[in-house]
């Protein structure tokens, strides 16, 4: 049954990271493609660069946290 828990939050976990990666790359995709087509100015970069930043460290914390069995909401796994 443990492993089964364990399983479950795992995939709890790769599933914020998927979520994560949408929240923070698709607006900074359409973003550089705004700016790309005039419709935006180049300063928007610094805060494209921040969107980036925030997305990955977010994605590889609950990719760790997937690996390691961990549900999202938790800090450590359940006894």
């Amino acid at each position: 049954m443990k492993s089964l828990r364990r399983l479950w939050d795992s995939l709890l976990s790769l599933i914020a990271a998927l979520l994560a990666a949408a929240v923070s790359f698709l607006p900074a995709w359409y973003a550089h493609m705004a700016i790309d087509s005039g419709l935006a100015s180049r300063w928007i970069y610094l805060s494209i660069a921040g969107l980036v930043f925030v997305g990955t460290v977010m994605v590889f914390a609950f990719l760790r946290k997937a690996r390691d069995g961990i549900s999202p909401f938790r800090e450590r796994r359940r006894r």
